[in-house]
């Protein structure tokens, strides 16, 4: 590869090639609507950037199944994915380049905040319809471009430790938190705000950064101060090696972490079980769902061989939202598209109400938040 180069993978869902060439004989192939999909599919956050996209994925081909009829005319969904790892300028540079092409209508992603709160102003500025579909990060400033369908951090977290607080009787909390991606240092700014209203002392505030791989300094003083519970607040890449160093430590005491982390089966595996107990959120309960929810999560798993984890909901809300939106302004055209988006108010076909009212922001303004504690692989009960 050559240096600075970014790694993109086009996929065409639903169609093939087809959906591409004119017919020789017969009806033509139903046009193609394409679509931008940024993630973070290497580098710590390569968890949930590879679950947003398979959740996009399969809800596009879902979609492309029947065709995505918008007016008198039948289209097929065409995503473009593109690689951001975990630098915030491959994000803008992958907006921009899919903003340039004219074919393009719309992008999601990416399901980290590293990337999606720098391409949030840039949305605005090349006048590309953008829904997140993960990151968690409060933003200040808001533009009629961009949104996102999942809860945040202010959102959730808060509702974890009100359950965790009273149901382990936390009186000191410790957090050990990445200081350079933005979503993680949201949370453990979280932890610090909700300490008085909750009754508890944050008795150690330790950081680090991104790619880390010796955490003894902070998990030293986490010792010292004899907490009853921490908060590990890390992308699940670096918070595998955290959460496997202090439990190597004799650190046995509950963890949490925010935004459905806990819940992927990938964080158990690489732990060897060592979250079990561990407390986090999610935003739909996979282990009861609805109908149409269970329907969803037989397909994933019949589609990826495993289990769904909760930011893989995320990229199937994007996609659905998106495809609402479209129909809605009943032409696949970005200002109207964006227009459409707004004030958009859907029950997703797996069930998450997303409602946006933009101006003034493009958070969902109805998220469901259920707290959870870890018991396997996956796997959770409620609290």
């Amino acid at each position: 590869m050559i240096p600075g180069m970014i790694r993109r993978r086009h996929l065409l869902l639903g169609g093939g090639a087809a959906a591409l060439a004119p017919a020789i004989v017969g009806r033509a192939a139903p046009a193609a609507l394409r679509f931008g999909q940024i993630e973070a599919l290497t580098g710590p956050s390569a968890a949930y950037g590879n679950r947003g996209r398979d959740g996009a994925r399969l809800a596009m081909e879902q979609i492309n199944a029947a065709g995505l009829q918008i007016g008198d005319a039948t289209f097929q969904l065409d995503v473009s994915l593109g690689d951001m790892a975990n630098d915030a300028k491959q994000a803008i540079t992958l907006l921009r380049q899919y903003a340039a092409q004219p074919e393009f209508i719309c992008a999601i992603g990416p399901t980290n905040s590293v990337g999606f709160v720098p391409i949030v102003p840039v949305a605005e500025q090349v006048h590309l319809p953008l829904i997140g579909d993960g990151s968690g990060v409060p933003l200040k400033t808001w533009n009629a471009w961009a949104y996102r369908v999942n809860p945040i951090n202010s959102t959730g977290t808060p509702v974890l430790l009100r359950q965790v607080v009273a149901k382990e009787k936390v009186k000191k909390l410790a957090v050990i938190f990445d200081q350079t991606q933005d979503g993680q240092r949201a949370d453990a700014e979280v932890c610090k705000t909700q300490a008085s209203a909750l009754g508890y002392d944050v008795v150690a505030y330790e950081a680090f950064r991104t790619g880390d791989q010796d955490f003894s300094p902070q998990i030293a003083t986490v010792r010292s101060s004899r907490p009853n519970a921490i908060f590990i607040a890390a992308a699940i890449g670096d918070g595998v090696k955290v959460v496997s160093q202090v439990r190597e430590a004799g650190l046995t005491v509950p963890l949490m972490t925010g935004s459905g982390s806990f819940q992927d089966p990938v964080y158990w595996e690489a732990t060897k079980g060592a979250i079990s107990g561990g407390y986090t959120w999610i935003s739909l309960d996979l282990q009861s769902p609805t109908p149409a929810l269970k329907s969803f999560l037989d397909a994933y798993r019949a589609r990826f061989g495993q289990e769904a984890a909760s930011t893989c909901a995320y990229g199937a809300d994007a996609v659905y939202a998106m495809a609402k939106a479209l129909q809605l302004a009943g032409k696949p055209d970005r200002a109207a598209v964006r227009e459409a988006l707004a004030s958009l108010d859907m029950v997703t076909p797996i069930g998450t109400h997303v409602r946006f009212q933009n101006p003034p922001g493009g958070d969902n303004q109805d998220p469901t938040v259920v707290p959870i504690q870890v018991t396997g692989p996956g796997a959770y009960a409620r609290v």
